[in-house]
């Protein structure tokens, strides 16, 4: 299992999330880098040995227009997968030209299941990642076909469509300290799927309860800026 640091990117600077309300997120102020620039803060986070970031990109979920630059910059650097409010297949196409190793396509976004689809078997399942988005464990989506759905059953319903990797976020636990939705994991577990779960995590213990429900990875923000998980203790348990 691997630890994955996160990157909510807003006006172009590293925010710190919590609960998904994105109007509050400001700035991070990290021990780990004294600056929010994405560059800077990817730079810090290679040197400590971290080979791969999560970032979403809020203001292209916001406003639609990804920020090409940027994700060259820090594909260039590191391996990222990016949440952009994924919008059409072209933008899928040039994100992936500036070498993004993988696309995320999150229900909470997503307009139609007919973009996922194209994506897929234009790109394939190895570069298309799923974020399953919830509230409370209530999938949050666009559409009336997810948005009334189980978190069981849209994955279920969702990985018929080809996905083999997903992300399983619940924003109320983002930045909160409250721990891992453990019972969460054990329910997605039932679905064949290479599983990465995000949300809560406050400590060693918590990646470890993580790592024995079979999770493939974790995203972490908020323990790592206050360093209640420490880089030392994540290198020594092969968690980078």
């Amino acid at each position: 299992m691997k630890v994955i640091p996160v990157l909510d990117i807003k006006n172009g600077l590293v925010g710190l999330a919590k609960t998904g309300l994105r109007d509050a997120y400001k700035p991070v102020k990290s021990w780990l880098c004294p600056f929010s620039s994405p560059v800077a803060m990817v730079e810090v986070l290679k040197s400590l040995g971290f080979k791969e970031v999560y970032v979403a990109d809020l203001d292209a979920i916001t406003y639609g227009t990804p920020d090409l630059a940027l994700y060259r910059g820090l594909a260039s650097r590191i391996r990222v997968m990016v949440d952009p409010g994924l919008r059409s297949l072209e933008d899928a196409s040039r994100i992936l030209e500036v070498g993004v190793h993988k696309l995320i396509l999150a229900t909470e976004t997503l307009s139609c299941l007919t973009l996922a689809e194209k994506v897929l078997e234009t790109f394939g399942p190895g570069r298309v990642i799923l974020s399953l988005d919830l509230r409370n464990r209530k999938v949050l989506s666009k559409m009336a076909e997810l948005r009334d759905l189980d978190p069981l059953t849209c994955l279920r319903k969702m990985v018929k469509l080809g996905f083999k990797e997903v992300i399983a976020i619940d924003l109320a636990r983002v930045g909160s300290f409250a721990g891992p939705d453990l019972e969460l994991v054990k329910i997605l577990k039932k679905v064949p799927v290479k599983l990465i779960t995000g949300g809560g995590v406050r400590s060693l213990k918590d990646l470890k309860l993580l790592e024995r429900e079979g999770v493939e990875a974790v995203l972490v923000a908020s323990a790592l800026h206050r360093s209640t998980l420490s880089v030392d203790e994540l290198s020594r348990m092969g968690f980078l």
